[in-house]
């Protein structure tokens, strides 16, 4: 099989694995010419259609992000708002533990934030969610902190994928 390869992912990237898996199992694509673009912010809009392509819905149609959109809001995972708006990493880890929810798998974990500098941050509507998230080891944190309102890079968000699948895809 051809190995996928992007200008701006280098072999030795902590999220080149991450990124290979996101494209080769369908749930991410490359920005264009070659690139992935790893730093760029995540819009929720590519998050609704990278879980309704997992879920295995149809997601074609205009806008983009429409399908994954209604999806989403059908299975009761978003509210649909802000599709073009950059995902915060509280708010991945909430759309995460509804879907996985809603796919009945196990959403007992759970971990206490304390540890995290910045555990006082998380949004009352995401602190179940991102208990379950460090649980079960899809957030891990950096530098001690969670970072629950900062955007989730593409980067993060195949890493975060990754895990996520390895923990419930078999």
């Amino acid at each position: 099989k051809e190995q996928i390869r992007f200008d701006d992912v280098s072999d030795n990237a902590w999220y080149a694995s991450a990124v290979r898996y996101a494209v080769e199992n369908g749930l991410m694509n490359g920005t264009g010419t070659g690139k992935f673009s790893p730093a760029a912010s995540t819009t929720r809009g590519m998050v609704m259609t990278i879980l309704a392509r997992m879920a295995g819905a149809d997601t074609s149609g205009t806008p983009w992000y429409a399908a994954g959109q209604k999806w989403a809001m059908d299975a009761g995972i978003s509210d649909g708002t802000n599709m073009t708006g950059a995902i915060t990493r509280e708010q991945l880890a909430a759309i995460l533990f509804r879907y996985a929810k809603q796919k009945g798998y196990d959403v007992s974990k759970s971990a206490d934030l304390n540890g995290f500098a910045d555990a006082n941050t998380v949004s009352a509507y995401a602190t179940d969610a991102m208990r379950w998230a460090v649980a079960s080891g899809l957030i891990q944190g950096s530098d001690s902190k969670l970072n629950p309102k900062g955007s989730a890079t593409r980067a993060q968000v195949a890493t975060i994928l990754m895990r996520f699948m390895e923990l419930y895809a078999k």
